[in-house]
């Protein structure tokens, strides 16, 4: 049922999607998805579908609050991936670690979410064509047990 192959292909572009998010390159996030997107994100409640909706959702976080945010992102830690083929689109799993520190510089209880995706793979590169993202721990705790190491 998880295919190495596929688990690699599948890293190494979720590794790029996470590496665009902290060095700030849009970009680099963007031509990894489907213009007709669907995704839970983890920081927004509703549906997302298609590229517009995206760039509203990601215009408005942090709009209209001027305080400094209560911590930094500094590592995306993803692990314990899983992936397997169903015809044309690869149906895949994975673990993200968000590491932190507060406004002071201390490290933070991190966040952990857990995700899955439903990549389309034809002729050209991987684009995930839909994503959810399911917070199961949030940043400063409290710590969640039973939780996967990775």
């Amino acid at each position: 049922m998880n295919d190495p192959e596929l688990v690699t292909r599948v890293r190494a572009l979720v590794e790029t999607m996470y590496g665009g998010y902290l060095g700030g390159d849009r970009s680099a996030i963007d031509q990894l998805l489907d213009a007709e997107l669907t995704m839970f994100d983890s920081a927004s409640a509703p549906l997302i579908s298609g590229m517009d909706e995206l760039n509203a959702v990601r215009a408005g976080r942090g709009a209209g609050d001027d305080a400094a945010p209560a911590q930094t992102e500094t590592a995306l830690v993803p692990g314990l991936f899983t992936a397997r083929r169903i015809g044309d689109v690869i149906s895949a799993t994975w673990w993200l670690r968000i590491d932190a520190v507060d406004a002071d510089g201390a490290p933070i209880v991190p966040e952990v979410v857990r995700n899955s995706a439903i990549l389309l793979d034809t002729d050209g590169p991987l684009r995930i064509i839909q994503l959810h993202e399911g917070v199961v721990q949030h940043f400063g705790g409290p710590v969640t047990t039973g939780l996967p190491e990775f």
